[in-house]
């Protein structure tokens, strides 16, 4: 507030408006990192003050949570939302587009920051439960979700998902750091070759 009594434009901007907060918020964590970040340059770049940022957002540590919870979220209602992932007949059809799209550069900034923040942050694991669950928990419950309309059995799914999240994952840090996309193109084919084979037998 101004020091006339008068509500600061800036504050007024996101005042009410959390998403969209949260959605700038995302876009600048995704292009600077986390490594120095804190809350004073975020709100400048955004336009709001300090104060305003605060209002939403408690500390640093919140922020990061929501805009890795805001990323799983994204591709949770893009699965259902996206006309190229609807259309995927299969989960091998559903992880080359979701691939695709992830290999675009743009999309890649989410992986830089995935590995950042497991590369920097102290683990411990009953202070970092939430920061698991965001990480991990939250991606291998989507791809169980996923893996239902396959009919595959409940007691592989979550092996399962957490296979295809690790390969992915694994393999965006081998095409970030070499740049070799037709490698990491064939290796996911073989691995959704075997996918499509490791199918339970019905018998006779």
């Amino acid at each position: 507030m101004a020091g006339d009594g008068r509500i600061d434009g800036r504050s007024l901007r996101f005042r009410h408006r959390r998403p969209q907060l949260l959605a700038a918020a995302t876009e600048y964590v995704l292009d600077h990192g986390v490594g120095g970040l804190s809350l004073r340059p975020v709100a400048a770049a955004l336009g709001v003050t300090h104060a305003t940022l605060l209002r939403h957002f408690s500390s640093k540590d919140e922020l990061v949570l929501s805009v890795l919870d805001k990323i799983r979220d994204d591709l949770a209602e893009q699965l259902t939302s996206d006309p190229e992932y609807r259309a995927a007949r299969s989960m091998a059809e559903l992880i080359r587009a979701v691939w695709r799209r992830l290999c675009e550069p743009r999309e890649q900034r989410q992986f830089l920051l995935l590995f950042e923040i497991v590369g920097h942050h102290s683990w411990e694991a009953d202070a970092d439960r939430e920061l698991g669950r965001i990480l991990i928990g939250g991606w291998v419950d989507i791809i169980i979700g996923r893996l239902a309309r396959d009919e595959r059995p409940a007691e592989d799914a979550t092996a399962l998902a957490t296979l295809i999240l690790a390969q992915i994952r694994g393999l965006q840090i081998d095409l970030l750091v070499t740049g070799d996309r037709e490698r990491a193109d064939r290796a996911l084919e073989l691995s959704l070759r075997l996918l499509a084979t490791d199918r339970p037998d019905t018998g006779d």
